[in-house]
């Protein structure tokens, strides 16, 4: 893998760290639900899959860590974070009310191009075989990035984006087993809503979908254990450096 250049400083902006690929490559694996809540972020193993410096790696960390993505505790490291149950409860209620504003404003500025996004959207959720869940799960995180996106408001999607991650924690960690995803079935139904500027159809098909979302977590969930970092790590197209032989 070719060597990665890790933030020009420790005071590289925060909105620069959001593309930074460490943080892009642990974002992907947490929203897709491979690493799971309580997983350890081992410097040495994250800098060797990653083909960067320990330095490099820490930035990232410390990052998501302001992100409530992770979690990091003195003398033992860094962790995926574990939410608790009123953190996930509260995490459904802001998604609430972030992503109704945002279809609202979707609806608001609806174009031809919204438009063809949704029916896009649409379509590759129609036409995936669900053979790949990571995949899957990816694609349906989409969708309500792409409300807020077509909302026009830069802070609502980052806000938007930061809930629907947080989710992936809060289901990894409290879903039940044996529980259905929704999703495939009430998108399509949002979608057109929307299409139709039915604010009041859209709004309520919405909520009703985060409900179920909702229903799928409870408080006696269990947190399955962690799987290797580095296994992830690759699976996810990460692929390891030629080992060195210091660390920085």
């Amino acid at each position: 893998m070719k060597r990665l250049k890790p933030p020009a400083s420790p005071t590289t902006a925060v909105h620069g760290m959001d593309d930074d690929p460490v943080v892009q490559g642990l974002l992907v694996t947490i929203s897709q639900k491979r690493l799971r809540p309580g997983a350890k972020l081992g410097e040495d193993r994250l800098a060797e899959a990653f083909g960067t410096t320990r330095i490099h790696i820490r930035q990232a960390l410390a990052h998501l860590a302001s992100r409530h993505v992770v979690t990091q505790i003195p003398n033992r490291g860094a962790f995926i974070h574990t939410p608790t149950w009123e953190e996930a409860q509260a995490i459904f209620a802001a998604r609430r009310i972030i992503e109704a504003a945002a279809v609202e404003a979707a609806i608001d500025r609806l174009d031809d191009r919204a438009i063809e996004a949704l029916n896009a959207h649409a379509a590759r959720e129609a036409a995936d075989s669900k053979n790949d869940r990571w995949s899957s799960l990816a694609l349906t995180a989409d969708f309500h990035v792409l409300i807020a996106e077509l909302s026009g408001n830069p802070v609502l999607l980052e806000i938007a984006r930061g809930l629907i991650l947080r989710t992936s924690l809060a289901i990894a960690t409290f879903e039940t087993p044996g529980s259905h995803d929704c999703s495939p079935e009430a998108h399509p139904d949002i979608a057109d809503l929307i299409i139709a500027r039915d604010k009041v159809g859209a709004l309520a098909a919405l909520s009703h979908h985060l409900g179920e979302m909702e229903a799928r977590i409870r408080p006696a969930g269990a947190v399955a254990d962690p799987n290797d970092i580095g296994a992830i790590l690759k699976d996810v197209g990460i692929k390891p450096m030629r080992r060195r032989q210091s660390h920085v």
